[in-house]
């Protein structure tokens, strides 16, 4: 072992095998993560482009169009749309990534009952329909061990609707371009159950699938941003950097700026509008989101908080200087984080307990214990 190894290794400072073992782990899923954020948003582009394209006789409705069940709850399913001249109604519902605990996983699938029952508000006015199906779709990642999570509900009471014609589920694959001998394209394809729509069943049953050229996912990424589910951090942050604070970095009239969470939420409505037909107060992204953001972004050091102003931020410029991907470093600061935290965690933990010490006990003269 050379010197400069055996310095390494009495460093506290400097990260030892383990520790950079967990360092990857936690960067490698933070871009994984990421990555299946950003396709779920445009494989639900392409489910709005594959009904309004090439689906003849069905009627997009909306992005999280809101529904009224029987009860009077309020659903707001990802993607509606009616089809058979209104009469029926198809519910799609994505998942960018669902719980590896089969309790959790379990629970997610349960909780699709209720946009199996009826409801109205189709359309404004109450709007009804006769039946409707529904179709779940989630990435390729989680689609094995979700069937055979569907396949053990179906036989229950409860779940009854996932063993029914009305009910299936689809995923995608996106395959990576490879230099220019391959385009990029996404290909949605049915992994369990049918609908009772004969023009969809034709379409998702073609060998290979539905297919999303290339040109087409480009302007897809570029039109939604975000779907209904939250978002992971990183997704938000990136987009944070790429968007909203990107204009100050490229004429820059000041070193650094404040700037209030307000403005970043209206900017934030204005470059990611409503997919929602009939209600414009439905917004890509939520207040909650952008803020988790932000204060993700001070505790990495990228920004900083004015005293006694609470919702305005310390904006630096620039805010992060990189030639990477800004995922990819976001991500890396992400995991150094996660691995001091694990540290001071651990350290908690194991830190023995402060013993009291009372002292010398004192002593009594003998003469004390003959007083009345």
């Amino acid at each position: 072992m050379s010197s400069r190894d055996s310095w390494r290794r009495r460093d506290p400072k400097h990260p030892g095998v383990a520790d950079l073992a967990e360092i990857r782990i936690f960067e490698d899923q933070c871009t994984k993560d990421y990555r299946k954020y950003a396709d779920t948003v445009a494989v639900s582009f392409a489910v709005y482009h594959t009904v309004t394209t090439q689906l003849k006789g069905l009627d997009f409705i909306g992005i999280e169009h809101k529904l009224i069940s029987a009860e009077g709850r309020e659903l707001t399913p990802d993607i509606v749309v009616l089809c058979d001249k209104e009469k029926k109604g198809l519910i799609f519902e994505l998942k960018w990534s669902l719980p590896y605990r089969e309790d959790q996983l379990e629970e997610k699938i349960k909780e699709l009952g209720k946009y199996t029952k009826p409801c109205s508000d189709w359309k404004p006015g109450g709007k009804s329909v006769d039946s409707h199906d529904l179709i779940l779709v989630c990435h390729i990642d989680d689609v094995q061990r979700t069937v055979e999570m569907i396949k053990k509900l179906s036989e229950t009471k409860e779940c009854a609707f996932l063993k029914e014609k009305g009910f299936a589920l689809w995923s995608w694959t996106i395959t990576p371009p490879k230099g220019g001998e391959r385009k990029e394209e996404l290909r949605l394809f049915c992994a369990y159950g049918e609908t009772k729509n004969e023009e969809v069943e034709r379409l998702i049953q073609t060998p290979g699938g539905i297919l999303i050229p290339e040109a087409v996912l480009t302007y897809l990424r570029f039109s939604l941003t975000f779907v209904k589910e939250k978002p992971p951090v990183q997704y938000t942050m990136t987009i944070l950097v790429q968007y909203i604070l990107a204009p100050f970095q490229q004429v820059p009239e000041k070193k650094s700026y404040e700037i209030e969470l307000d403005w970043i939420y209206e900017q934030t409505k204005k470059l990611f509008p409503s997919w929602h037909e009939y209600d414009t107060s439905t917004i890509q992204a939520k207040r909650s989101w952008i803020r988790e953001a932000l204060e993700r972004f001070w505790e990495l050091k990228v920004i900083g908080k004015i005293v006694g102003k609470p919702n305005t931020w310390f904006i630096p410029i620039p805010t992060l200087r990189t030639r990477r991907p800004i995922q990819e470093v976001i991500c890396r600061k992400l995991s150094k984080l996660h691995l001091k935290e694990l540290k001071r965690k651990r350290r908690s933990i194991s830190a023995p307990k402060p013993i009291r010490h009372k002292g010398p006990r004192k002593e009594k003269p003998l003469t004390e214990y003959f007083k009345a």
